[in-house]
């Protein structure tokens, strides 16, 4: 009977499987001493808790005995292979530990969750302080009091949480939740906590001595019941403190402000996003006029700003522009105000900050070509540009991108007078192997001719986005396929000419690649690395594309909505070759019929999000589908099925994991 390489790897981890050598050992024993017994053969150590090495402890209890000498290169090439193998196992744990580290990094937050279940290297792993700190723990309209769920469950676990985010919780007297973990807290959000007080939020973040982030979103509550402002006794002081930030807020004043930047002295990034809509004018100049004086104050140590859709003017960009010796590497600004035609406060900012690596000017209207000529001359370190919304802009203007030689992100959706011109001598005129995300969503003056010159330059694009844009069809998606390789994310939304013979590479009237004789196309089951792929108003799409061309093993997020032809074929097909679908959007997918949902509930084991908004064929049968299969889902959108029971809601909340329970 031929022996297992398991069962051979036992025998001689264990010292058996030498006869003669181990034979010979043993009669010499009593007749020799000590130190002429280890000149003839090497002796086996004697450990007391060994045990069998094959379980989930394996990594651990194997390094704790030496392996036997064996005759290593006379054993079979299978044999070798497996020890190989092995020997790659139990290597040190300092080695092996940041190998899986580097391993666990090509996995999302979802999967190394789940990779820690298998064995407790595994889960130690997932304890790195990288991996905590992507896992968000979040807390939405619940009670948080040590007696009930969902705090009583963590109060007895034995991990620790770096990020929490609250929104909409109560709080109710004193939590010891905050003693067992806050030493581990890196980041705390409270989004829209009607009952919080300056008290509890006290309470709260003594007991955070390493806070790196505090986030206060729509916490106007929380500043309407904070008065009067007690500047003379700061407490906390968070030293650790790095970023605050105020989003959606407008019940701030300047006390509230000056405050929360005194209990962080050593706050790098300031954040004050999307505030001060609703207040009158002589109350937003005077927290306008603060917010100066701070950066004027802590102009040593920040190095982000972000006053993204709050309401200024250009005279604060004037003042902004004045303040010396301050150095920053990450500014996002919106304008809505009119600004002066010449000379306005953002060039001067521009001017004196050109060490700036990642600028946000998404929405800001008055952004002129010279301001971009400005921005291309001085920022020569730029990795990140985003014009979103700068409708001002043309060829003129854009053409100067060409200088920013280590671009890697750039954005000019919505900025609807740049042409193929423009376009051309900015980015594709000269290669750009760094560049990894493009966007370029409406905009009708690009044409389809400027596709193929896109692929051939920015060859290393993981990010596309050509939503809404005319350029997009048959044949310039057939260009992205035979060129981006390395596509993660393909947004192409609204893009109506897109079909079948594109998508799949069949019956087109006019090869991709024709050289001589043969022609070549390409189908988007080539891009094998695709994780999201948007295809919403694609509505020549139908069931041929998801039969033969949906065959990814990565992807995980899909929107098919307005897709009118495709039908239950064509999304059992897909449900059977896309195994890692985590999101769905099947809106207004009309012939989606309770066959379909089942195939979706059955296959996809990973389904997380589901969106089956204005489905006229769904009855009680897809709600049924859903609770018997669908053991992950968390949000569920299915409004407007009028043929759903009215108990379908009571029914759905049998699905434990569902966060949100639909009004059907």
């Amino acid at each position: 009977m031929q022996m297992s390489i398991e069962s051979w790897f036992n025998l001689h981890y264990y010292g058996f499987g030498q006869e003669g050598a181990m034979a010979s050992d043993e009669e010499e024993e009593d007749d020799e001493d000590e130190d002429d017994y280890q000149l003839q053969a090497e002796p086996v150590e004697e450990i007391d808790d060994r045990e069998f090495p094959f379980h989930d402890d394996v990594f651990y209890i194997n390094l704790k005995a030496p392996r036997v000498r064996t005759g290593f290169d006379n054993l079979p090439t299978e044999v070798r292979l497996r020890m190989e193998h092995l020997r790659l196992i139990l290597m040190p744990p300092s080695i092996g530990f940041q190998i899986l580290i580097n391993v666990f990094r090509y996995l999302n937050t979802f999967d190394r969750n789940s990779a820690a279940l298998a064995c407790k290297r595994w889960f130690e792993v997932m304890r790195y302080r990288e991996f905590l700190d992507e896992v968000c723990f979040h807390f939405e309209e619940v009670s948080i009091c040590d007696g009930a769920p969902p705090i009583e469950t963590f109060l007895r676990s034995f991990r620790h949480f770096s990020t929490i985010k609250l929104t909409k919780v109560q709080f109710n007297g004193y939590c010891e939740f905050w003693d067992l973990f806050g030493e581990h807290i890196r980041e705390i959000t409270f989004v829209n906590c009607t009952n919080i007080t300056k008290s509890r939020l006290t309470m709260i973040l003594k007991r955070l001595p390493f806070l790196e982030c505090l986030a206060l979103e729509e916490c106007d509550e929380l500043f309407k019941s904070w008065t009067p402002v007690d500047k003379k006794r700061i407490e906390p002081v968070c030293r650790c403190l790095r970023k605050l930030t105020l989003r959606k807020s407008n019940a701030f004043t300047v006390e509230h402000l000056d405050y929360l930047i005194a209990m962080g002295p050593n706050i790098s990034s300031l954040e004050i996003s999307k505030c001060l809509k609703q207040i009158d004018a002589p109350t937003r100049v005077k927290i306008l006029t603060c917010i100066l004086a701070i950066m004027e104050r802590r102009k040593k140590k920040l190095r982000s700003v972000d006053f993204s859709y709050t309401m200024y003017d250009d005279l604060f960009l004037k003042q902004f522009a004045e303040i010396e010796d301050m150095t920053l590497s990450q500014i996002s600004l919106s304008f809505f105000e009119r600004a002066p035609i010449k000379e306005p406060g953002i060039i001067d900012i521009l001017r004196c900050h050109t060490n700036i690596v990642h600028l946000d000017l998404s929405s800001f209207l008055n952004l002129t070509d010279f301001a971009l000529i400005e921005i291309t001359s001085s920022l020569y370190l730029l990795k990140t540009l985003k014009l979103n919304g700068c409708w001002l802009l043309t060829d003129f203007g854009v053409e100067s991108i060409y200088k920013l030689d280590r671009l890697q992100v750039l954005d000019l959706s919505d900025c609807d007078k740049i042409s193929d011109r423009g376009f051309m001598k900015a980015i594709v005129d000269r290669r750009r192997d760094c560049m990894c995300q493009l966007y370029l969503s409406m905009l009708p003056g690009l044409t389809d001719s400027v596709i193929l010159k896109i692929c051939l330059t920015l060859l290393n694009l993981t990010v596309i986005d050509f939503c809404g844009s005319d350029c997009m069809n048959d044949t310039s998606v057939q260009f992205l396929f035979c060129y981006l390789k390395c596509l993660r994310v393909l947004r192409l939304n609204g893009c109506v000419k897109i079909s079948d013979a594109g998508l799949t590479g069949e019956n087109l009237p006019v090869a991709a690649i024709e050289i001589w004789d043969v022609q070549t196309t390409f189908s988007v089951s080539e891009l094998n690395s695709l994780q999201e792929l948007q295809l919403s108003g694609c509505f020549k799409v139908t069931d041929i594309t998801l039969m033969h061309s949906f065959r990814f093993r990565e992807l995980k997020e899909l929107n098919l909505a307005h897709c009118v032809q495709i039908t239950e074929i064509g999304i059992e097909a897909m449900s059977l070759n896309c195994p890692a679908l985590e999101s769905i959007d099947l809106s207004d997918c009309f012939h989606v019929n309770d066959r379909a949902v089942e195939a979706l509930s059955k296959n996809l084991l990973r389904l997380r999000i589901l969106k089956l908004v204005r489905l006229p064929l769904l009855t009680g049968a897809s709600i049924d589908s859903l609770v018997c299969n669908c053991k992950m889902l968390r949000y569920l959108y299915i409004r407007g099925c009028n043929k759903l029971p009215k108990d379908s809601g009571d029914r759905l909340k049998k699905i434990p994991t569902l966060r949100n329970i639909p009004k059907c």
